[in-house]
């Protein structure tokens, strides 16, 4: 009697793909110098609407990469909606369009910034397909290759599909974490299939279900260390090496072209003059929150700036004047509005971007309390002819707001200087 056939066994399910590597901002420190070694392009790819979170995710990865002294180039291709430039200040008129379709020269194009060399997005284009599909980009790789060099673009994932070069790896920046059933997870994933591995997602912090990373005993600061800058003969030799290898790619360009934004505010040096205290206790009506929408290399430009605010938008800027520890440079951040809390902030730049007062993107949130307030004789005309930012708010002249008192000390001594009195005061008022 023949036996029945048995039934063959079922074929064994596939195992689902392991999560993508988590890469907290607060361990980006360590865990991003060991990803991107030995890579010659890397692909930055922001999930998320919150453009100025991503682009300072994205300076955050730069600079750690080229923390040991590697060259790094960071390109920003987000060029529907640029938003690395203003994460630092940065005003530039020529970028990667300028370079790839007006022919400009890429060592004019690029800015150095924390030892960074970056390159804006530039001129708008018609044709962004076009710019992503540029046989160039793969010449650009081999050249960072053979040099031992690191290219970062900061590019959609639209714009990563249409890449006529393959990266050694893709970082997504997403701060809530990326779902690979979104629409946008799943257009990731089918850019990917052409060969480049998916190195990590960049977030705000830990996914609760992950399992604990070990205890570190320090994370590394991203401020450059004093005395890391390299001497300016050991830089031409390097952009000799770099042109050659890249076709034209001079990136270390030369001091008269470089251009440093300023970094993310440092205690400044006491001044010889005291800063009146501040009040010890904020009362519950004080308004500390601002947006800060620029900075320019001079009082007049950031003024024209806050102005332009005040009269297109009905919203006050104070221009606060910032030096840079160390190296005597000024830079004159424009902050738009007062808020009592985080979220009213949010709100209000939400609003100037319904209102075209700002690109969508741009603007970090900060908590800045504290403006000096002179003396009620001085009037605004008379303290801006002096090259005093001051601005009328609420009834009063003040300048600038400041994260510390240790922030005012410098325009403090200005206006001793300038023989104008003045007081450190918290703002306070009748949140908008």
């Amino acid at each position: 009697m023949t036996a029945p056939p048995t039934e063959p066994s079922p074929a064994p399910l596939p195992l689902p793909p392991p999560p993508p590597r988590q890469l907290p901002l607060s361990r980006l420190g360590h865990l991003i110098p060991p990803l991107v070694q030995g890579q010659a392009l890397v692909a930055l790819v922001p999930t998320t609407a919150d453009l100025v979170w991503a682009a300072k995710a994205a300076w955050d990865i730069a600079r750690i990469a080229a923390r040991g002294g590697r060259r790094v180039a960071l390109v920003d291709l987000g060029v529907e909606e640029p938003a690395l430039h203003q994460s630092v200040g940065l005003t530039p008129s020529d970028g990667i369009v300028d370079a790839f379709e007006y022919g400009v020269s890429l060592t004019k194009a690029a800015h150095e910034v924390d030892g960074v060399f970056f390159i804006a997005a530039g001129s708008y284009t018609a044709s962004a397909g076009d710019l992503y599909a540029h046989p160039r980009w793969r010449k650009l790789q081999a050249g960072f290759r053979a040099e031992g060099a690191l290219l970062l673009l900061f590019v959609s994932a639209t714009g990563l599909g249409k890449l006529s070069a393959v990266p050694d790896g893709a970082i997504v920046l997403a701060p809530e974490g990326l779902d690979p059933a979104s629409a946008v997870g799943m257009q990731i994933a089918s850019a990917l299939e052409r060969g480049t591995p998916l190195l990590g997602v960049a977030r705000d912090r830990w996914m609760a279900a992950a399992a604990p990373a070990p205890a570190l005993t320090s994370i590394p600061s991203l401020t450059p260390e004093p005395g890391r800058r390299r001497g300016k003969r050991a830089v031409a030799a390097t952009l000799v090496l770099a042109g050659a290898a890249l076709g034209g790619w001079a990136l270390l360009a030369p001091a008269r072209e470089s251009f440093r934004a300023p970094p993310p505010p440092l205690p400044l040096p006491q001044e010889s003059t005291p800063v009146a205290p501040a009040a010890a206790a904020a009362a519950a009506d004080t308004l500390p929150w601002t947006i800060q929408l620029a900075a320019y290399g001079t009082a007049d430009k950031a003024l024209a700036h806050a102005d332009q605010l005040t009269e297109a938008a009905g919203i006050v800027a104070l221009v606060t004047p910032v030096q840079q520890s160390g190296r005597g440079t000024v830079w004159y951040r424009v902050l738009a509005g007062s808020y009592a809390t985080r979220d009213a902030a949010a709100a209000g730049r939400e609003e100037l971007w319904r209102r075209g007062a700002a690109d969508r993107g741009i603007g970090d949130l900060l908590r800045a309390p504290y403006s000096l307030v002179p003396a009620t004789d001085t009037s605004l005309a008379s303290l801006r002819r002096q090259g005093l930012p001051a601005a009328r708010w609420a009834g009063r002249i003040l300048i600038g707001a400041f994260e510390t008192p240790e922030q005012a000390a410098f325009t403090a001594a200005e206006l001793t200087r300038a023989g104008v009195r003045a007081t450190l005061l918290p703002r306070v008022g009748t949140a908008p």
